[in-house]
């Protein structure tokens, strides 16, 4: 079972809008039985952090088309 894991997400460009205006957010992701990706993250955000108009973040299974997403200052999409 993988552990809790604490993460920093800070949103901004306008983002932090949906995060009722605000941009950093200190979390601790719970238990379960595989590791956590960003996918899973995604929907972990919209469930419990995001606050209004969830279109305007998440399109389908990942974010929308125009929003940048950086993991330790790294394009996740460049992550292996």
């Amino acid at each position: 079972m993988a552990a809790p894991v604490s993460l920093l997400l800070e949103f901004g460009g306008g983002a932090e809008l949906l995060f009722d205006g605000i941009k950093r957010h200190q979390v601790t992701l719970p238990n379960q039985s595989n590791p956590w990706d960003i996918r899973q993250l995604l929907v972990w955000i919209r469930d419990n952090l995001l606050k209004e108009r969830p279109e305007l973040f998440i399109q389908g299974d990942t974010v929308r088309p125009g929003i940048l997403v950086l993991v330790n200052d790294a394009d996740w999409e460049l992550m292996p």
